[in-house]
């Protein structure tokens, strides 16, 4: 299922973001044609770039599970839990005209970019239970996990000059519409690449 949902993920993104790029320079040239006067000065304004993103797990604690060796393994979410989007804040030196901006406002960006499926916050409610057959001799795993993505990105800031001048950047870890067990299995029972049990 983790496949599943992971390759539909990327493949929705791998589209969309080269539309998007595209959209964003043409949104980029015909603003800066509005407001660009004739007397050489611009109206002054704030846009958002979005440099790269990659996916990225929410892992919810307390759903880590493992079974075998064999057989067959079913598991479901217990207890209600919340995934919170959160900032990653680049420390670097920056101009005179600097604003911080907050999740909020990151993540509603970020949507407007072509990704409108992202959230600020997710909720995982019980239930989704889900059963697998573990392979001969093998060890089952299961976490369940809400889908998401880092995104770099910046905030800058258009002088009445016309200069471009960057005022805030960083990273956004931020969950999306989407979440399910992740399945996987192992020769031996392991936690963080550890083997736990010889049996």
């Amino acid at each position: 299922m983790s496949g599943a949902l992971s390759v539909a993920l990327v493949a929705s993104l791998t589209t969309s973001a080269s539309a998007d790029d595209d959209q964003e320079q043409v949104q980029k040239q015909k603003h800066e044609h509005h407001v660009s006067h004739g007397d050489g000065w611009c109206e002054p304004r704030i846009f958002f770039k979005r440099h790269w993103l990659s996916p990225r797990n929410f892992f919810v604690p307390r759903t880590r599970f493992i079974d075998g060796p064999g057989g067959t393994m079913t598991v479901s979410v217990t207890r209600e839990h919340e995934v919170l989007a959160f900032l990653e804040t680049e420390k670097e030196k920056r101009h005179s005209v600097t604003r911080t901006f907050d999740t909020v406002e990151v993540v509603d960006e970020m949507r407007k970019m072509g990704l409108p499926h992202l959230e600020e916050r997710h909720m995982i409610f019980t239930g989704h239970e889900y059963t697998q057959e573990i392979s001969d001799g093998m060890y089952g795993n299961m976490w369940y996990r809400v889908l998401g993505y880092r995104i770099g990105w910046s905030a800058w800031s258009v002088l009445r000059t016309c200069r471009h001048v960057k005022i805030d950047s960083g990273i956004a870890n931020v969950p999306a519409r989407v979440e399910g067990w992740r399945y996987w299995e192992t020769k031996h029972p392991m936690f963080k690449g550890r083997i736990i049990s010889k049996k």
